[in-house]
């Protein structure tokens, strides 16, 4: 082809020669179905069946293009154009009954570069079969809209590759619109091919190039950028060929081949194609970031796959080779993910493709990845059973889910190591180099014991469990520890395990606080947090139930054992629900069974659930039926008097009562109700011994019928001197088997009725 620069020529005088849409090209979109790529389509073959009929000349503008080494046509700029007169030559072709295979022959040398299932389709799909979708174009009915879609389909060699090429997809859609609009024209192969078509355009041959940044800057100056992906695939090739050109042309193939079936699947298959390249994209990038971490690098070097990214983790063949082999693992063998574990598997692929992958999920999917490379390996290795690779995965499971502390950035390198030594079967052969110690040995001791472990499953799986029974062998052997290979640990374990069981899942549907007033109504569980024995817990929250069994922040577990340990499995425990049948009015239980509800609303966080009980240490009042009452509610994990914080008792009556009266509870220190529409002193203070009446006449009080005695103040009253109420200090005593809310609730209604103040309008 001669250099023919602004030479008005025609597509059959062009694909005379090999005119080949270059892998920097986008796809062809004429066909997509948007409102944009729609009118121009429809206008294009108005205009193209407009010039046909009525013998009138079209010229098409510019194409702009250059000549590989290879003396391939490679456009730069008119792809769709060229693309659409290459379907509407070939529909012309089906239609001419006497074109023989020399014709379609010379079309065939038209071609696309971008996807080589683009090329697979027009190579074996179009021009090899041109005589059956001759038949098909001429048999079509009137009404039938596909005709050559519906065959097509059909075919059994129509790859499922071909439903994720937009080009394809868009091809399909455009030769059955050209059937539509020019089935009806007789000729059209010798109007098209001849010397006087009227449809043409103007060419411009930039020369020979190869694939350079000139590439770039020539597609960018018309104004036809690249897709992000497009981009990114041809840097990779250039980068990859600079090694091995076979190499590079061979993952070529597989990104677009099977690698893309392969995300294509992770998106169930969407119709939306556009979904496609941005997921691919998405794998790649946590790809390279696992890549970092494994090679020791934190933080991760790269926020984006540019030009040094690329270099990082293209710079060698042996990190291609990673890459091949990565993306080879999980394309071809992700049939070996055991059943049990493909929910987990699909959760984890679609955050991978959707999203910067979470560290947790990041350590699962390189478990992944290392479990389906040992179901593969050489015949001279013994191949990873789906069994095993199920018992190797929830050990490290178990191991991550009682690690959250320890999972962070500057921790991935050694946790990555950590979950490589687990899949390759040395769990029992090291020690952890930064998983949480006492749950490496908790699996240590069910990897010595799989039968028995095997049997225990159900209860691991609980969610409240999380992976972890180490904690339910309190007071079932001498160190606490589990001891799977002795027959009666193993009986007493499993006993407290179905009870424990019993409890989440029959309160599964329960509120959180639901749950705690039916627990500590059966029995008093509050341990004290590690270090600080002066706080006691009783928060049953999902999330922060592995503070008792994972993560070993609390002393005095065997308290919340010898609760379970009173567990009926045949009873319904919704009967414990706000049971205060066993728990006198003296003892906090009885508040925290009771009013649950209230004193939740008290925690700014549902993980938090932290009881501190004042002087416990000297007081040591734990029975059933004695207790320190002076409880405090707390918003952290430790007290102070300038830390939020509530009185219990205090919490409880003001969300009893904040719709009815008008006051302030101080939310620091478990401070007094401020009762400022009754006076600048007046205020109510619940203690163990009673209600604080303070900044109040004792004579008011006891007239309005409260039974008081005075605390603190002056005898001014007898003294003939004026009363200074602000220092009075009047207790309404306590009666032994009532509740502090409701007394404290009296009071309320005894001081609104005196002074007609608090009540809100």
């Amino acid at each position: 082809m001669s250099n023919t620069i602004g030479k008005k020529t025609t597509f059959w005088e062009l694909v005379k020669n090999k005119i080949k849409i270059p892998t920097l090209q986008r796809d062809y979109i004429y066909g997509s179905g948007t409102e944009k790529t729609e009118t121009v389509l429809s206008n294009m073959l108005r205009t193209f069946k407009n010039a046909l009929v009525n013998d009138t000349e079209e010229t098409l503008d510019f194409v702009y293009g250059s000549k590989s080494k290879a003396r391939e046509f490679m456009p730069l700029d008119g792809q769709q154009r060229l693309t659409t007169l290459f379907l509407l030559h070939y529909y012309a072709g089906l239609k001419n009954k006497e074109l023989q295979d020399d014709g379609f022959t010379a079309l065939g040398h038209f071609s696309y570069a971008t996807r080589n299932c683009t090329i697979a389709f027009c190579n074996n799909l179009l021009i090899k079969k041109h005589d059956e979708l001759r038949s098909v174009i001429f048999s079509a009915k009137n009404g039938d809209k596909h005709p050559i879609r519906d065959y097509l389909m059909d075919l059994d060699e129509f790859r499922n590759s071909f439903y994720t090429d937009p080009s394809v997809m868009s091809m399909i859609t455009v030769l059955d619109r050209i059937h539509q609009n020019f089935n009806d024209i007789d000729g059209l192969w010798q109007k098209l091919t001849s010397d006087n078509c009227p449809i043409n355009f103007y060419l411009l041959d930039f020369g020979v190039f190869d694939l350079s940044d000139d590439l770039y800057n020539k597609m960018n100056s018309r104004g036809k950028p690249l897709t992000e992906f497009e981009v990114f695939k041809a840097k990779i090739h250039k980068r990859i060929a600079m090694h091995d050109k076979s190499l590079a042309n061979r993952i070529a193939i597989k990104l677009d081949t099977d690698w893309m079936q392969f995300i294509w699947g992770i998106l169930n298959h969407t119709n939306n194609l556009k979904e496609v390249d941005p997921a691919y994209m998405c794998f790649f990038k946590n790809l390279f970031r696992t890549l970092d971490y494994v090679s020791g690098y934190t933080p991760h070097r790269f926020d984006s796959l540019n030009d040094d990214c690329i270099e990082a983790n293209m710079g060698s063949k042996m990190k291609i080779n990673a890459v091949e082999h990565i993306f080879d693992t999980f394309t071809n063998l992700h049939n070996c993910i055991p059943d049990e574990l493909n929910e987990d598997y699909s959760r984890i692929m679609t955050e991978a493709i959707s999203s910067d992958i979470k560290y947790t999920n990041m350590l699962y999917l390189y478990a992944f990845y290392i479990g389906l490379a040992l179901s593969s390996r050489k015949p001279e290795y013994i191949p990873l059973t789906k069994h095993e690779f199920y018992l190797r995965f929830r050990h490290v499971r178990n191991l991550i889910n009682n690690s959250s502390d320890f999972i962070r950035e500057d921790n991935m390198p050694r946790l990555l190591d950590d979950i490589r030594h687990v899949m390759c079967d040395r769990l029992l052969k090291m020690n952890p180099l930064i998983l949480n110690r006492n749950s490496w040995n908790e699996e240590q001791e069910k990897e010595l014991h799989r039968d028995v472990w095997q049997k225990l499953f159900i209860y691991e799986d609980t969610y409240e469990l999380n992976g972890t029974i180490q904690a339910f062998a309190y007071g079932l052997s001498p160190d606490n520890r589990l001891n799977l290979g002795n027959p009666d640990f193993v009986a007493g374990l499993t006993a407290r395990l179905k009870k424990a069981v019993h409890f989440f899942k029959s309160t599964d549907n329960m509120q959180e606080y639901e749950r705690r007033s039916i627990l500590l109504a059966i029995g008093d569980y509050a341990m004290c947090s590690s270090g600080k024995s002066s706080y006691r817990y009783f928060g049953i929250i999902k999330s922060s139930w592995q503070n008792f069994t994972g993560f070993h922040r609390f002393n005095e577990k065997n308290r919340i054992m010898e609760t379970f340990d009173k567990i009926d499995v045949k009873c319904n425990l919704s009967r414990y629900l706000y049971d205060t049948s066993d728990t006198n009015t003296e003892n906090w239980r009885y508040y925290a069974i009771k009013y649950a509800k209230e004193i939740t609303v008290a925690y700014r966080s549902s993980n938090y659930g932290y009881i501190y009980f004042p002087g416990v240490d000297d007081l040591n009042l734990f029975g059933n039926n004695t207790g320190y009452l002076d409880a405090v509610v707390l918003q952290s994990s430790y007290y102070s008097p300038t830390n939020v914080a509530w009185k219990m008792i205090h919490r409880i009556l003001e969300q009893k009562l904040s719709d009815k009266y008008s006051f302030y509870l101080n939310n620091h220190g478990g401070s007094e109700f401020i009762l400022s529409k009754i006076g600048n002193d007046a205020k109510l203070d619940m203690s163990h011994d009673g209600w604080h009446v303070i900044g109040i006449s004792p004579d008011i009080l006891k007239s309005i019928g409260l039974d008081v005695t005075a605390i603190q103040g002056n005898d001014a009253s007898e003294s003939g001197e004026s009363e200074d109420t602000s220092k009075c200090d009047s207790l309404v005593r306590h009666h032994i088997g009532h509740d502090y809310v409701d007394e404290g609730i009296r009071i309320f209604e005894l001081l609104d009725k005196e002074f007609g103040l608090l009540k809100k309008q």
